[in-house]
């Protein structure tokens, strides 16, 4: 590994935009053309760099096993590639076992993507199938929440909304673009223009065009449903996209839990 080779993070909490600014990036990577299914996939969760670290199967490992051992894997993943790489990661950028999980000595930058909590909340709703919108709250504003991958063994400790977002604002020792989900939405030239900058791409106009038109939201509806998404975890992933469905769809009591939990937040993000 070169001395420069150095991690930049696509960041958010679940269901605020990652997977749709990674396939900005891949198209823009691509000639501007995009398959969903060869989406950028690589994140922070990948067992093969995890594997043979401690002589113990990743599926046994506690989350502080998994937290002191996640700096080790990513320096692995960055020697296996030799050069800078893009990672996504849903992390709470944190200390877990007194081991900080997005390490400031493997990152250059990140891009931390943040969506209105209030659409957050609808997006969950249906991408993990919840029972009602009152457990759903119950999870996204739980400071103890994380999740497990059933196939790799590997903890995604996101905790709640208000905890994930303040813990990416925080100061850190490499810089970190915030990228408002609903600003992407509206200009997405002037918002993607930046992202091709902060990742030092060459920067051409007419591609910056292309890959957004091939990522309108409703080809990438048409795509899912004609060709499925491995991304999918059994619902539509590409469900609607837009912002503020929060003002007819979600009564004003859910309105009212979210606010109360992440006016903080919100208002630092200019939601509220």
């Amino acid at each position: 590994m070169s001395d420069q080779a150095l991690i930049t993070w696509i960041a958010s909490f679940p269901r605020s935009g990652n997977t749709w600014l990674r396939a900005l990036i891949t198209a823009y990577a691509n000639g501007g053309e995009l398959d969903i299914n060869n989406i950028m996939q690589t994140g922070d969760k990948e067992p093969m760099y995890y594997a043979g670290i401690v002589n113990a199967p990743i599926n046994t490992w506690s989350l502080s096993d998994q937290a002191m051992l996640k700096p080790a894997a990513m320096k692995r993943m960055l020697e296996h590639a030799g050069t800078n790489l893009l990672l996504k990661t849903h992390d709470c950028n944190s200390d877990f076992a007194g081991v900080e999980q997005i390490p400031p000595h493997l990152s250059r930058t990140a891009i931390y993507i943040v969506r209105d909590p209030r659409d957050v909340a609808l997006s969950f709703l249906n991408h993990y199938d919840m029972p009602s919108m009152d457990e759903t709250l119950d999870h996204m504003l739980n400071d103890e929440t994380l999740t497990r991958f059933p196939d790799k063994g590997l903890f995604v400790p996101q905790r709640s909304w208000q905890m994930h977002t303040a813990s990416w604002l925080d100061k850190k020792p490499y810089p970190v673009h915030v990228l408002r989900y609903e600003d992407l939405l509206a200009q997405p030239f002037k918002e993607f223009s930046k992202i091709v900058r902060i990742l030092k791409l060459d920067f051409d106009a007419k591609l910056v065009k292309k890959s957004i038109a091939a990522c309108e939201f409703s080809r990438l509806q048409k795509a899912e449903q004609k060709k499925g998404f491995k991304e999918g975890v059994g619902q539509t992933f590409f469900h609607k996209g837009q912002a503020n469905r929060w003002e007819t769809e979600l009564s004003q009591a859910h309105q009212d839990r979210i606010v109360k939990a992440c006016s903080a937040q919100m208002k630092a993000f200019n939601y509220l």
